[in-house]
């Protein structure tokens, strides 16, 4: 028997035993992963209305590592003790090509996703997600803007500007206009390649005020972000970013603010960042069409807007909660990295996920060509 042929056998001998209830759906996507195929579940027979539909279990897909960990004890654990119901918090990053992918092919693996708020507006009007059930889900508990009708915040992240306090000559940076002041801090900087974040950046350093940032001129971000070129570093992955601070290769960058708060840990305090020009941002829950959960995965959504449970994420990843009637509940340390909070939130500029989920790819292309040429 060839390797390939011995993988499809096993693969349809843990099909069986699916269909048959002898594993969880979990298990299934675990052997798949491991035999290195895809999961044909639509092709097997196995479509929403089938017992694989019915499974008692949450699959929730975000980008793996801490986060899955992390996303597992503030909000699984809870809702299994409230429900009885199992969740199963899996890496795979639900890029919006996998999750149409997915859809496309009737083949949803996935019953909910970690997404961005644009990506909720975008890929719902075009036909790819269920709606949010608003009479299971409240969504008088988010952020006011933050509950669309095929997404809702599950927390809120920044893009902040993070900086090496021992290359500073003894001075802080105060904003964007520092962040272009090659001569004044001199040193190689880092902006992320997917343009986010860096775009509002640029046109802050350019004077546009903040109540005027959107919609965004990306030719005028460009060419401000031409003035320093030959500075920067353009970063793909946020591990990538507190490399380059431990390793000493920049002294600023614009970084998401999870992985500041980790930094200053990391270092003892030698990388700060500041709430000053900071990008808020929210992540959001997607529910791609047909999951095989069903409407079961509505009172999960539910169940994470607890604002005691968005607190144990922000304490574990540094990510804010959504529902703003957490700041009251929390430490001074707590509100002190929480993006969100009302005196942090002040100082930035709240994302416009309308703009973004209209423009995103032709700007992004803007972007990526400007950085590459």
């Amino acid at each position: 028997m060839s390797l390939k042929a011995f993988k499809l056998d096993r693969l349809q001998i843990g099909l069986d035993d699916l269909k048959a209830g002898r594993i969880e759906r979990r298990d299934f996507l675990k052997l798949a992963g491991a035999l290195g195929l895809s999961v044909p579940l639509a092709g097997a027979g196995l479509g929403a209305g089938d017992a694989l539909a019915q499974a008692n279990e949450i699959v929730v897909s975000n980008f793996g590592g801490d986060a899955a960990t992390f996303m597992a004890d503030a909000w699984g654990a809870p809702f299994t003790r409230d429900s009885g119901t199992p969740v199963s918090i899996v890496g795979g990053a639900p890029l919006p090509g996998k999750i149409r992918a997915q859809v496309d092919e009737r083949n949803v693996i996935w019953d909910v996703c970690d997404a961005d708020g644009f990506i909720a507006i975008d890929l719902g009007r075009k036909g790819y997600l269920e709606p949010i059930d608003y009479s299971v889900v409240d969504k008088s508990m988010i952020r006011e803007g933050w509950a669309w009708e095929h997404g809702i915040a599950n927390y809120g992240f920044s893009f902040v500007i993070a900086y090496d306090a021992g290359k500073m000559g003894g001075r802080t940076p105060t904003g964007w206009a520092d962040f272009y002041d090659v001569e004044k801090y001199p040193g190689k900087r880092t902006l992320w390649k997917y343009m986010m974040g860096a775009a509002e950046g640029a046109l802050l350093a350019d004077g546009v005020a903040p109540e005027n940032l959107y919609p965004l001129d990306m030719d005028r971000a460009i060419a401000k972000m031409r003035t320093i070129k030959d500075h920067l570093i353009f970063w793909d992955s946020g591990s990538e970013t507190q490399q380059m601070f431990l390793d000493g290769e920049i002294v600023m960058g614009c970084i998401y603010s999870t992985r500041s708060s980790v930094l200053e840990r990391d270092t003892g305090g030698r990388v700060k960042w500041i709430w000053e020009g900071a990008n808020y941002c929210p992540g959001a829950w997607v529910v791609p069409k047909g999951n095989p959960a069903g409407a079961k995965v509505q009172k999960f959504i539910a169940s994470t807007l607890i604002p005691e449970r968005q607190i144990v994420l922000l304490d574990k990843l540094g990510n804010s909660p959504s529902n703003p009637a957490a700041s009251a509940l929390l430490t001074a340390e707590q509100r002190r990295i929480d993006p969100g909070y009302p005196e942090n939130l002040a100082k930035q500029v709240i994302r416009d996920e309308l703009w973004y989920a209209d423009h995103y790819d032709d700007a992004l292309n803007k972007w990526i060509d400007a950085i590459a040429g």
